[in-house]
Order: structure tokens, then C-alpha cells, then sequence
């Protein structure tokens, strides 16, 4: 049994930058999809006024880019925007918020990792990759095809 004071320490200690990775694939042009990584890290708080451990990450992709193409075949035609060289960043986005019961008789840390896992995974990626809009070299939002296709939490503390 650990008390509450203990888990909001060890929590910020132990929870703090977990690197993660995410591998998605953008739309380059007519069947072609090209892959790229995006590094992340995730931190843990913990309000135990309320409590709730909330989940916040940020992430960096590699560049990603485009030029303008066109293609075109006897049943269709395909247009792709160019995107100029710019990368996804994402800084402090809240994912998730958990309610942690008391007393804190279970095992803690497996509690944390299921919640780091259920937060942070291709399907929840895929969301926030879609909410993200990539530029066209007038600035205008471009659909790049994002799809995500791993996500990789690094456990090794």
C-alpha cells in the first residue's frame, strides 16, 4: 500500500519524458506513401485535489514535403498539392485524465502504464494526426494522407 503523497511523488519522478516513437506514412503521390517517424515524450501529473492523472504529450516529426503532381489514367485523374519541407509539433496536448482510486492498494505502476498505453496508441495518434493540418506553400491546409502505423512506448526506466 502506498500512500497518496508517495504515488504523486513517484509518479512525477518515475512518469516524466517516457519516450515514445510514431510511425505514420503520408500520401507522396498516386499510390505512393512515403513513411516517417515522429519522436515524442509523455509526462504524467497528478492533481490530488481532484484525483486525476492527467496524460500530456508533444512530438516532433521528421520533415515532411512534397512537390506538386499530377496524375492522370484512362478512369481518373489525381491532383497532390505540393506541401513545402515542414514538420509536425504537437507541444503539451492533454490526451487522457484518469481517476485514481484511494486507497492506493493496487499496483500503481501497472495502473499508470495500462493508462499510458490506452492513451496513446494508433487509433488515438490517428485522431490527433487529423486534427493537424499540414501547409500548402500558400499556406493553405493540405490533406497529406496522414496514416498512422505504430506507435512504440519505451518502458526502459
Amino acid at each position: 500500500m502506498v500512500d497518496e503523497f508517495e504515488f504523486f511523488r513517484k509518479v512525477r519522478a518515475y512518469y516524466c519524458n517516457v519516450p515514445f516513437l510514431v510511425q505514420f506514412t503520408y500520401r507522396l503521390s498516386h499510390r505512393v506513401d512515403k513513411a516517417v517517424t515522429a519522436h515524442g515524450s509523455f509526462s504524467c501529473r497528478v492533481n490530488p485535489h481532484t484525483q486525476i492523472v492527467e496524460y500530456v504529450l508533444g512530438l516532433a516529426s521528421d520533415p515532411v514535403s512534397r512537390p506538386h503532381s499530377e496524375h492522370s489514367s484512362f478512369l481518373f485523374s489525381s491532383f497532390y498539392e505540393e506541401i513545402p519541407p515542414q514538420s509536425i509539433v504537437i507541444d503539451d496536448h492533454l490526451i487522457q485524465s484518469l481517476r485514481y482510486p484511494l486507497p492506493i492498494d493496487y499496483e500503481w505502476q501497472s495502473f499508470i502504464m495500462s493508462g499510458a498505453e490506452s492513451a496513446i496508441n494508433v487509433q488515438s495518434m490517428q485522431q490527433l494526426f487529423k486534427k493537424w493540418k499540414l501547409k500548402g506553400k500558400d499556406g493553405q491546409p493540405v490533406d497529406g494522407g496522414i496514416k498512422v502505423t505504430r506507435v512504440l512506448l519505451n518502458w526502459q526506466l
